[in-house]
């Protein structure tokens, strides 16, 4: 009995400090990605995004630009939005003037971990060290500003709101007199000297500190800035950098991966800090551009585009074990429920019909005929609520927040659907922005479009599983069940001697850019692991055919589509490495004819590549190179599991599953035809064999597969 006891302590120990050890690997890995600019940013002020390093804390976006001798950090916020533009705005901007930098060298880091941006800058015996961080949790903005040289340095702070330089704090309000009309409160000093400017001795240090506020956060937003930047001190400054820290250290605690291509690694890790640099939950999501805006006439509006490029940023974070980051995207179109509704009555539908362009607080700035001739915006936009409750299985998030828009575009689809011939069909549906002769807003003749199609099934087969663990609309489920079994299949042509996909089953066949062609494998999620062979081999030849390794719309779906089918991993990681030696921005984001934010999702591919779990069976290494060792911690699977496994010399290692929910656990057993050990808590369990291993689980519990 005492030796068992001493057993159980050992290998609980041993539990944590392997916890303990992955989340300090997840900290030294990303530490190691510090991203370097070596000039100045070339594309700011921009309509797009811009290719300066990048700050933010999920509300306020800070771009820095400009020559030494003359740097701007330009301000954005998420709730900022122009009512005249119906667009996002830039705030303005903060200008270090410092005469004596002109001509300086140029040196600058992005540190990741610690969302901070250093700059060195010296003009033989002047010399400056520059770093700004935006508060992980407050509405300030600060520059640290360290005469680094052997002479005294004069800098200049300047603060520009809208276009109008302030002294020390103004309140902007473009759209004055207009409904609805947005304004911000800033305010801002240099917290060692009463004016803008100082002479810095050698060693000496001062920091700029910005307070910023929208009306969207307080009734007076300049008043709440003022009292904020009033109280701030040096030692107050230097205690919010150390909150700071461990906000962006507790962040990069929840997951990571290891991988030998360090290239594709930093991206993946680049992916989760603009993710979180941009988008927090209790404030308004983001657009196109992130909260980084630099213009006030920000490329198609900067808004959130429903056909893809608004839920393209959210693609990553639910496997990446960052569900929080997507909560903006939820109250975004809940928040579009009234307009979907009155939209769809007009033209005499159920439910909820929506166009391309939609933005915050259930605006649209381009207008409700700006659909295109697509009526699969709304279930497009329900894919993040499926994913969020097949991630997490958080019932009471389904019932508060998940639920209503679902059963909205459940309305819509059983009411639009037509029956023919024993076959369920979507009419008059463009496959592409007005595709099938629609243009902006008529009719097209596209029929059974290949997304939609995925989109419908997935959406009746998520609504199942949703209002049984509810409890409601039991009536309905007969008929969604019907609807699953009898919607059309998806349609083939033969290209090139072999069967690929059609676009549509009649109207548009093919079409030579964006990957509109594979998106029911992903994001849709109609296809998978699990899917008929046939369809495989079909998805696998559309791959062929297609090739759209480098597009303009279709970075965000491309390579996870591949990965989730098991295409060819070492094109897969071949091309990803490619594309981002050659369309990778200095800050690492993705620059094509469009796009934005929507650009740091191909990293999901990665995480797909490791582990997959769609339909809730759980693999290991399903698409990875066996000769290629590999990590990860703490990715999240569908059932809500933390997952970490290891692959080293093309054997799977050190797999450890945390349920959080205790829901029944299916894993296709990663050493094949050998046994399973299970270890629960610590304690030696069951052992279980099969090509398929299942068990069932307890919430909290702590699972440790190995082969015997």
């Amino acid at each position: 009995m005492k030796f068992l006891l001493v057993a159980i302590i050992m290998i609980s120990s041993a539990i944590a400090v392997c916890q303990q050890g992955a989340e300090n690997a997840a900290l030294a890995i990303v530490d190691a990605h510090k991203i370097s600019f070596t000039a100045p940013a070339r594309h700011v002020p921009t309509d797009k995004m811009p290719d300066a390093p990048l700050l933010g804390n999920g509300d306020i976006g800070v771009a820095i630009a400009g020559a030494p001798d003359s740097l701007s950090f330009y301000i954005g916020k998420n709730d900022f939005w122009g009512v005249r533009t119906a667009a996002p705005m830039t705030v303005g901007k903060i200008q270090l003037v410092v005469p004596t930098l002109a001509g300086a060298t140029y040196a600058a880091t992005c540190d990741m971990r610690r969302a901070v941006w250093n700059g060195t800058f010296a003009n033989g015996k002047y010399a400056l060290n520059i770093r700004s961080w935006v508060d992980a949790n407050g509405n300030h903005i600060f520059i640290e500003i360290k005469n680094t040289g052997s002479l005294p340095v004069e800098v200049s702070a300047n603060t520009i709101l809208g276009d109008k330089l302030i002294d020390h704090g103004g309140l902007y309000n473009p759209d004055e007199g207009k409904a609805n009309a947005r304004k911000v409160g800033l305010a801002s000093a240099l917290l060692q000297s009463n004016g803008n400017t100082m002479k810095l001795a050698p060693q000496a240090r001062t920091v700029f500190a910005v307070a910023l506020f929208s009306d969207v956060d307080a009734s007076d937003p300049l008043k709440k800035a003022q009292s904020e930047l009033s109280s701030l001190t040096q030692k107050k400054a230097d205690g919010l950098f150390v909150a700071h820290q461990a906000w962006w250290e507790k962040f990069w605690k929840r997951s990571f991966i290891e991988i030998p291509d360090k290239v594709i690694e930093e991206h993946w890790y680049s992916t989760q800090y603009i993710m979180a640099s941009c988008s927090r939950a209790g404030k308004i999501a983001p657009g196109l551009w992130g909260n980084w805006i630099t213009s006030n006439n920000t490329a198609w509006h900067g808004d959130y585009h429903l056909n893809y490029n608004f839920q393209a940023p959210y693609y990553s974070p639910y496997s990446s074990n960052h569900v929080e980051i997507s909560s903006p995207y939820y109250e975004a179109v809940n928040n579009m429920i009234p307009f979907g509704d009155t939209l769809a009555k007009q033209h005499g539908w159920k439910g909820v019909f929506l166009p391309v362009s939609m933005g915050p607080w259930g605006t649209s700035p381009e207008g409700p005929d700006s659909h295109w001739g697509q009526h699969s915006n709304a279930v497009f936009a329900a894919l993040p609520f499926i994913w969020h409750y097949q991630y997490t299985q958080d019932t009471a998030w389904l019932r508060k927040t998940g639920y209503a828009y679902m059963r909205e575009v459940e309305k819509f689809w059983t009411d639009y659907l037509t029956f023919e011939n024993g076959r369920y069909v979507i009419e008059h549906d463009a496959i592409h922005e007005g595709s099938g002769g629609a243009g902006r807003s008529g009719i097209s003749e596209d029929m059974n479009p290949i997304l939609t199609l995925g989109l419908v099934k997935t959406l009746y087969t998520s609504m199942l599983a949703m209002s049984e663990d509810l409890g409601v609309d039991a009536a309905l489920r007969s008929k969604w069940k019907e609807i699953i079994e009898k919607l059309s299949p998806f349609p083939t042509q033969e290209r090139n001697g072999k069967t690929v996909f059609r676009y549509t089953e009649k109207g548009t066949a093919w079409w030579g850019d964006n990957t509109l062609g594979i998106q029911h494998i992903f994001p849709a999620g109609a296809i998978g692991l699990d899917s008929d062979p046939k369809l495989l081999e079909i998805s696998h030849n559309m791959i062929d055919a297609m090739a759209r390794w480098k597009d303009n719309n279709g970075s965000s779906s491309w390579y996870t589509a591949c990965a989730r089918v098991n295409y060819q991993p070492e094109k897969i990681l071949a091309e990803l490495r490619s594309m981002y030696d050659k369309h990778s921005m200095p800050n690492k984001i993705l620059y094509f004819g469009g796009g934005g934010i929507e650009n740091a999702s191909p990293s999901l591919a990665i995480n797909e590549m490791l582990l997959q779990s769609h339909e809730g069976v759980i693999r290991f290494f399903p698409c990875w190179p066996q000769n290629l060792d590999a990590r990860f911690g703490s990715l999240r699977a569908v059932g809500a599991f933390i997952v970490s496994a290891e692959m080293k010399s093309g054997l799977v290692q050190h797999v450890t599953i945390v349920s959080e929910k205790g829901k029944p656990l299916t894993i296709v057993n990663p050493w094949k035809a050998n046994k399973v050990q299970v270890y629960r808590n610590g304690k030696k369990a069951e052992m279980l064999s099969g090509e398929r291993v299942r068990m069932t689980t307890s919430a909290k519990e702590r699972i440790q597969l190995q082969p015997l």
